[in-house]
C-alpha cells in the first residue's frame, strides 16, 4: 500500500501502527465502564495493528522478474 519501501523503514512503519492501536485499544478499553478490560483493549488493539500493519508494507503485485525465453527447435 504505501509502496517499495526499504526495510529498516517498514519495520518502524510496522512497529509505529501496532503500538498505535495497542495504544488506542488500551485507551478505548480504559474509557469503559469497567477498566478492568484495559488488557483485553490492548490485546484487541495488537491483533487490529498486526492486520494493519501487514496492509500498509504488504506488496500486493509482485514486481514483474524477468525470464529467460526458451526457444524450441521445431525439427
Amino acid at each position: 500500500m504505501l509502496g517499495p519501501l526499504p526495510k529498516f523503514y517498514r519495520v518502524v512503519v510496522a512497529l509505529a501502527a501496532v503500538l498505535l492501536f495497542v495504544g488506542g485499544g488500551a485507551w478505548a478499553a480504559f474509557m469503559l465502564p469497567y477498566p478492568i478490560l484495559v488488557s483485553a483493549g490492548a490485546s484487541v488493539g495488537l491483533g487490529i495493528g498486526a492486520v494493519c500493519a501487514y496492509l500498509l508494507v504488504h506488496q500486493f503485485h509482485a514486481s514483474p522478474q524477468p525470464h529467460r525465453a526458451r526457444h524450441r527447435r521445431l525439427d
